[in-house]
């Protein structure tokens, strides 16, 4: 009798470790999918934080290039250079039987493609003269003083626009001109300076070319035969006012603005245009032009909703059941052991 109880016990015990081990490696196996699927969760969360943030700054950076570039593009098509220095070769007549010029210093300038004029914008047109600082051209009614200078701008129709001014040597004493000689000295004669002059004579202000007719020739004429030059400058420069006055001798201030303002509109222009593609309305209309019923899918969902939930209630059935065998064999242990 002893010996049936003890079989049964021994029996009992190993249905229960048995059981018990069951339970445990199912126990296991699911804690087991549990954490492989919060493990994929985890991977996954972290997968699309990555890429969210690579396309934003990928986003970000683009916007950037995009509006530097609009910047660039606007200040090359809207900002005219703002100075043209074209030299300028003097002709004249040489006399055959004397020294000095038989004929007025001239010359002929063609704008196209050296100078390009914007149209609408004004500008004014100077000559500049290297005069060398010499008693002829310093002493005033002497030799040189006064002397007229003209500047005639001829149209692609022929039509001439004509402009005439008075220039003059400044006027320096003897006493001066010995006290800057011997000043300069060593620079005269080491040959980094020389003794000269620079004269600017402005013909036009505000000129404006015509968009119909524009300018082709300028035609120059120095009407004295006793100046002497060195160089001879043509100077057409560009008078900025409103915005290219700011754009240009405030450069900082107005790229900073520019870039910033293109910013700004490309960053409301991709929001406006994700707002607009990824609404939940947009998204059911996607739905529906891909063949996708609302029922069919309805009807998918629920279905993988409710295989999810049979899963989970076979687990705990299974966990139930486990439980309830290990307390019967544990009682029928103690009532055996009894």
């Amino acid at each position: 009798m002893e010996k049936k109880r003890a079989v049964n016990i021994r029996s009992t015990l190993g249905t229960t470790f048995e059981r018990g081990m069951l339970y445990s490696k199912q126990k296991a196996e699911y804690t087991a999918v549990k954490a492989r699927e919060h493990a994929r969760g985890v991977m996954s969360t972290t997968k699309q934080v990555l890429y969210n943030a690579l396309a934003t700054v990928l986003t970000f950076v683009l916007i950037i290039s995009i509006a530097v570039f609009m910047y660039g593009t606007f200040y090359y098509a809207y900002m005219p250079l703002e100075m043209h220095e074209e030299p300028v070769n003097l002709q004249f007549r040489a006399c055959p039987d004397q020294m000095g010029l038989c004929s007025f210093p001239n010359a002929s300038v063609h704008l196209h493609p050296k100078i390009k004029l914007m149209q609408g914008q004004p500008y004014s047109i100077s000559l500049r003269l290297e005069v060398p600082d010499s008693v002829n051209n310093q002493v005033p009614n002497q030799a040189l003083g006064m002397f007229m200078s003209c500047l005639k701008v001829v149209y692609s129709n022929k039509n001439t626009e004509h402009s005439c001014k008075s220039s003059i040597l400044e006027f320096r004493s003897e006493l001066l001109r010995i006290i800057e000689t011997m000043a300069y000295s060593p620079f005269f004669l080491t040959g980094t300076s020389t003794q000269r002059q620079w004269i600017t004579i402005n013909y036009f202000s505000k000129f404006q070319d015509d968009p119909h007719f524009p300018a082709k020739e300028l035609i120059l004429e120095v009407q004295s035969k006793y100046i002497q030059v060195y160089s001879a400058t043509l100077l057409v420069h560009a008078e900025f006012s409103g915005l290219r006055h700011i754009m240009y001798h405030h450069p900082w201030i107005s790229t900073v603005t520019g870039v910033l303002s293109n910013v700004v509109i490309l960053t409301l222009i991709i929001l406006m245009s994700w707002t607009r593609f990824f609404t939940p309305e947009e998204i059911e209309q996607m739905d529906r032009d891909s063949g996708l019923k609302g029922s069919l899918k309805d009807e998918v969902v629920a279905k993988l909703a409710g295989e999810q939930a049979e899963k989970e209630d076979d687990l705990f059935n299974a966990e139930k059941d486990d439980i309830e065998i290990i307390k019967e064999a544990v009682k029928m242990g103690v009532e055996n052991i009894k």
